[in-house]
């Protein structure tokens, strides 16, 4: 483990009490609904927060729902210390009002991913420590995935080297790499919704991303070029990692896994 420690931020936008999942668990807003006993932002917050190689924890959600998440994280060990941003229009924007040279280097990380675990975000930094480029993203190879939990049903961004799956951990690393947030404008999400790639990197990058003639490494260097941030990938040995709750099916899975993870200790 290296000594350089992390600034996180958690992205915990929804859209309240319209959300089907927010509607389905009886609460104003999808990360507060209840996962094997306990409220999805308390569990994500409580991963990146039990990891020794984050120093400061950024909570971004919309205003409105900010004094209820923090009634929610306030029992967490070190909870005093978690800070609170508006949430912005898009990804782009909430990651880019928090992204200043002083809280470098951050990983980004989003509150439906009830999954996550110290040993992944622990993991997840670690890997970084060898990163040289200005940002990084955490992807699962689709084997590991499918092997567990073929019933997920993921989206999968598939090269030549294989498919992966987003596990919604990303890096900026250096001033420049905060550039990279501009990508998420559109909404990202590219693995279910690729045509939102013309819109981030243009037709080139998305029929290169299209064809699997690449591999991924190949791949993410041209889309890098295209916006003039290098960008690395880090491979994730966790399953779970790309399982975020985004619909009833997930939800299911994610309390299925959760609670069966808990009998265990």
């Amino acid at each position: 483990m290296g000594d350089r420690r992390y600034t996180a931020l958690v992205l915990a936008a929804s859209r309240g009490n319209l959300d089907p999942l927010a509607q389905a668990g009886g609460v104003s807003h999808k990360c507060f609904i209840d996962i094997a006993g306990r409220p999805m932002l308390q569990r994500v917050v409580e991963a990146v927060m039990a990891s020794p190689r984050v120093k400061r924890t950024i909570v971004a959600i919309e205003p409105d729902s900010m004094a209820e998440a923090k009634q929610i994280l306030a029992p967490l060990p070190g909870a005093a210390a978690i800070e609170y941003v508006a949430s912005l229009d898009n990804i782009a924007s909430s990651v880019a009002a928090v992204a200043c040279e002083e809280l470098l280097p951050l990983i980004v990380t989003t509150g439906d991913n009830a999954l996550h675990t110290e040993e992944m975000v622990t993991y997840f930094c670690d890997a970084l420590d060898a990163v040289k480029e200005d940002a990084a993203l955490g992807l699962t190879p689709a084997s590991y995935v499918l092997e567990k939990y073929p019933e997920g049903n993921r989206a999968f961004h598939r090269f030549r080297d294989g498919a992966f799956s987003s596990c919604n951990l990303y890096a900026v690393l250096t001033p420049r790499g905060i550039e990279a947030a501009q990508v998420f404008r559109s909404g990202g999400q590219f693995g279910k919704k690729p045509k939102r790639l013309i819109g981030a990197f243009g037709l080139f990058a998305f029929l290169l991303y299209k064809s699997r003639l690449f591999t991924l490494k190949t791949v993410l260097r041209t889309l890098s070029r295209g916006i003039r941030v290098r960008t690395a990938p880090v491979l994730m040995p966790f399953a779970e990692g790309p399982i975020d709750v985004d619909r009833q099916v997930d939800w299911d899975l994610a309390n299925r896994i959760v609670a069966a993870r808990e009998s265990r200790l």
